[in-house]
């Protein structure tokens, strides 16, 4: 018997407890927010001690169609730099990138290159999304060769200081906007890792010649010899929270890697289509790859090209309003409901206990 009221008393103590829980979110309001808040200066998800971490010293430099973008961190024990050289020249719009970071014991050094050459309306045969160049038929190519002077700007983006660099090709037809910061930025809705760029690319009433046609834009790859090329279905942005639904090239070296990221989806006249990517093809004189488009008068897409494998500690900030995490919302009413249906549950309990 003593047994029997013990475990009934427990049962209502936990009860009264979990009761108690319930209704002090209706007296008391959550406000963890705030405090996090108060962690993040820019409100862009990021903790300023994440940030802080992360920082790096940014200069940019821009001369008619070419632009020179250093990045350097140093930071305690650690010292990397990033070197970037856009450039549009009669191949396309080429990013060079450079890479080296020292340590005590050994250094390293990335260098790769990724040109957007040209725009390929074709004949997909298969009806596949996948332009192959032995199999369809290509219609024209629009080759990406002469370019307006960039147009270069600092904006004040979320409370940070980002690196705008415009570029557009003579005819209006392709556009290309990169964005760099010194620090995470939310930039329309992507966060921008300080060790990337955001390339907004854009194609503007395209003059198609047949009525079902597809389009595919050319991506040229150049690294080091003996380097491999791997698409990976997971970025690193993914993976640390800062992005979903994206896929990339992944250059490997070590610890450390360059990537051609893109988000695989493409907006088409206000309309969001699955991009299609062809793997590398590294059997020709070029590492080629192709990002297959629907048709459309206005095409944007966001590929970003970068280092991975150098964010120091990184850790999502869980920031309402930020647009990977969302805090779920209670009503007053509704806790009311819970804390009866929990005492509702506790009675019945007690009398079956009773009768037994």
């Amino acid at each position: 018997m003593k047994i029997k009221r013990t475990a009934r008393n427990k049962i209502l103590l936990g009860g009264v407890l979990t009761i108690l829980i319930l209704t002090s979110f209706v007296v008391y309001p959550v406000t963890a927010n705030n405090d996090d808040n108060e962690d993040d200066d820019d409100d862009d998800g990021v903790h300023n001690e994440e940030e802080e971490e992360n920082e790096r010293d940014l200069t940019v430099e821009v001369s008619g169609t070419e632009a020179q973008i250093e990045s350097h961190q140093d930071y305690g024990e650690i010292q990397n730099e990033i070197s970037i050289q856009m450039k549009a020249e009669n191949e396309g719009l080429k990013f060079e990138l450079e890479f080296d970071n020292e340590t005590e014991a050994m250094e390293t050094e990335i260098e790769f290159t990724v040109e957007i050459s040209e725009i390929i309306e074709y004949d997909d045969i298969h009806d596949d999304g996948y332009f192959n160049e032995s199999v369809d038929t290509v219609i024209q190519r629009v080759e990406l060769s002469d370019f307006n002077d960039i147009v270069y700007a600092v904006e004040n983006i979320s409370n940070n200081l980002v690196h705008h660099l415009s570029i557009e090709t003579s005819d209006g037809v392709f556009s290309a906007g990169v964005y760099i910061s010194s620090e995470f930025s939310l930039i329309n809705g992507i966060l921008l890792a300080p060790t990337e760029i955001k390339i907004d690319i854009g194609i503007h009433g395209f003059n198609f010649i047949e009525p079902d046609s597809a389009l595919a834009l050319k991506i040229v790859l150049e690294s080091e010899s003996g380097v491999d090329y791997e698409v990976d279905e997971e970025t690193e942005d993914e993976e640390d929270g800062r992005a979903s639904d994206e896929e990339e090239v992944d250059i490997s070296l070590g610890d450390y890697s360059g990537f051609f990221s893109w988000i695989e989806n493409v907006t088409a006249d206000g309309t969001n289509y699955l991009v299609n990517a062809t793997p590398v093809d590294t059997s020709g004189e070029e590492n080629e790859m192709y990002l297959n488009y629907p048709r459309g008068s206005e095409i944007i897409h966001d590929p970003k090209i970068g280092i991975a494998g150098i964010l120091q500690d990184f850790v999502t900030t869980l920031i309402e309003g930020t647009p990977w995490f969302e805090i779920p919302r209670v009503t007053q009413v509704e806790l009311l409901i819970v804390s009866g249906a929990v005492l509702l549950v506790l009675i019945t309990v007690v009398l079956i206990t009773r009768k037994k």
